[in-house]
């Protein structure tokens, strides 16, 4: 199970050097700010004659209690050239560290995306999972960045400063202390507020997203059926709903916004309060150099401080994009047992005792029905649309398991073989999964290695023989969005190829004729009856498909194979 933690324990590990290189620039960077101001106030007590015995210890580091003032200026620059070094790189390689950790996350969140099973989108589609890759993974670089490492590289520094402060006025150092202490307490209970609602926003925009994705892939329906109006209408009232909510974060988000420049200006009145208290009531002063400096590690101090009580926001958000990463984490996947080299040429397929439905659906598909496909055999299933055609081919790649019975490849059951094991083994020619990519190559090759070109072109060539001219694809054709862009002969032709190319033993056929014209049909037939004996051939129809050489076929009727 993945946790939050446990990700970023593993990146961690993975880039320990990155990590170390990270927190000695920031070391650096933030001892290098700290002499900064004591290098101020060392200089006005060396050129205005002030001295105090609590700065003795600050005279031992090397240079700052020289009595050469080129030297000392010449420190002092020094200092802030370095500390512009440390601070660049220190934010280089924060920033690095979070480009690499979203760049893992992304890799592992599509990869196992790509792992889903096919259930799990059928029920929850696939504008859901979109906003991963943009407003979470942000969210989760600010927390890494702002929340984890840049937060510790603050709170090491505040401590720095508080004990300094502590050491030339111990009261000083308490009543900051005291501050920070009170308004965290204050912005720990604003924060709950703003974390229910930062949840409820954040699944507003993922719906809204959703909602825009699956519109837009219906556009066609929209368009057809004038549906302009309604949809509008749905989305003005979602846009709404997200209106509303994003008034209620913004009151809170900018209630703790402004709260904390009101909270460390408070604490710098109550800091003042004490420097003229003691003067007044206790006739005691503070040193001239010491306040130098207690005035300048304070405005050193503060805009740091703001950034550590401002971190909550970015804990908040952080954390809600976690979860949503982690929950498809959790989502069930394929793949979970182990790929095994095995070859089902000469296998027969079983559907056992099979009974099946859809999760979103009572109405049973199959009910104990059996069948057997011989192997290197030609054998035809045969129903009409909504028979289960496609639920067999469902069943047979193991996208869905079998509410009932079992799916045999010889002498294996459908639970022993992996879905990459079944899936090495068979290829489809089918309109349920459609084309993909760039172009033409890109679409119907399984590796785009430049080697294999050659071989393409030819088995592209010699399937579009029969085709028009104007029809004829070339490998660097564009294909559209899902091959939008080309007629269905050419969407079928491509198909053909991508599945060919594969030289899998059992190939899956669906409507095997259909969109093409006849002479390219015809062509296909007698290369089809040319493969009988060396591959399983399972052909999906309507009816029998005419000019093929079958050896056994099926008709699919009340929810059972029937073998005719």
């Amino acid at each position: 199970m993945e946790t939050k933690w446990r990700l970023i324990k593993v990146f961690a590990k993975n880039n320990n050097k990155l990590f170390l290189a990270t927190f000695l620039s920031g070391l650096c960077y933030n001892v290098l700010t700290l002499l900064i101001p004591i290098s101020i106030g060392r200089f006005y007590e060396f050129n205005f004659g002030f001295s105090s015995h609590r700065l003795q210890i600050i005279k031992s580091v090397p240079f700052i209690n020289t009595n050469d003032f080129t030297i000392f200026l010449v420190f002092f620059f020094s200092i802030v050239g370095i500390r512009f070094v440390f601070e660049y790189l220190n934010k280089y390689l924060i920033a690095l560290i979070c480009e690499k950790f979203a760049k893992d996350l992304r890799e592992k969140l599509f990869a196992h995306q790509l792992q889903i099973a096919t259930e799990v989108y059928d029920l929850k589609g696939i504008g859901k999972y979109l906003l991963r890759y943009s407003g979470d993974l942000k969210s989760i670089q600010n927390y890494i960045s702002r929340g984890l490492l840049r937060f510790l590289q603050d709170v090491f520094l505040i401590t720095i400063l508080l004990i300094t402060i502590a050491y030339i006025n111990i009261y000083l150092g308490l009543i900051l202390s005291g501050s920070i202490v009170l308004f965290s307490l204050i912005l720990f209970f604003i924060n709950k507020f703003l974390y229910s609602i930062s949840v409820e926003r954040r699944n507003k925009r993922s719906g809204m997203l959703t909602f825009i994705n699956t519109r837009l892939r219906g556009i066609h329906t929209i368009k057809v059926f004038n549906k302009y109006s309604p949809e509008e209408k749905r989305y003005r009232k979602r846009s709404e709903e997200l209106l509303e909510i994003g008034k209620q974060y913004q009151k809170v988000a900018s209630l703790i916004q402004s709260i904390i420049p009101a909270l460390t200006y408070l604490m710098l009145g109550i800091l003042m309060w004490y420097v003229y208290y003691i003067k007044s009531f206790n006739d005691k002063t503070v040193d001239q150099s010491v306040l130098l400096i207690l005035i300048l590690l304070i405005i050193s101090f503060l805009p740091i401080l703001r950034r550590v009580l401002r971190v909550s926001i970015v804990w908040k958000l952080g954390n809600i994009s976690f979860d949503k990463l982690i929950n498809i984490f959790s989502l069930k996947a394929e793949n979970t047992l182990d790929f095994q080299n095995i070859n089902l040429a000469n296998e027969k397929l079983v559907f056992k005792d099979i009974s099946f439905r859809y999760p979103s659906s009572e109405q049973e598909v199959f009910k104990n029905t059996t069948l057997t496909i011989p192997a290197r055999k030609t054998t035809a299933i045969i129903g009409n649309s909504g028979a289960g055609k496609s639920t067999f081919v469902n069943l047979l790649l193991k996208m869905y398991h079998p509410n009932k019975g079992d799916v045999k490849y010889g002498t294996y059951s459908n639970d022993q073989l992996s879905e990459k094991t079944i899936r090495k083994n068979i290829a489809v020619v089918s309109k349920d999964f459609p084309l993909y990519g760039k172009d033409v190559y890109e679409s119907i090759v399984y590796s785009r290695k430049n080697l294999k070109k050659h071989k393409v072109a030819a088995l592209l060539k010699d399937l579009q023989q029969f085709e028009h001219p104007k029809d004829v694809l070339r490998l660097d054709d564009r294909i559209g969005d899902l091959g939008g862009v080309l007629t269905k002969s050419q969407q079928k032709i491509l198909i053909y190829c991508r599945a060919l190319l594969t030289n899998k033993p059992i190939l899956l056929i669906d409507e095997p004729f259909t969109d093409l014209n006849s002479r390219t049909a015809d062509y296909l037939k007698s290369l089809l009856n040319g493969l009988k004996n060396k591959k399983t051939l399972i052909v999906l129809d309507t009816r029998l498909p005419a000019g093929l050489s079958l050896d056994h076929y099926y008709e699919i009727n009340e929810r059972e194979f029937i073998k005719s």
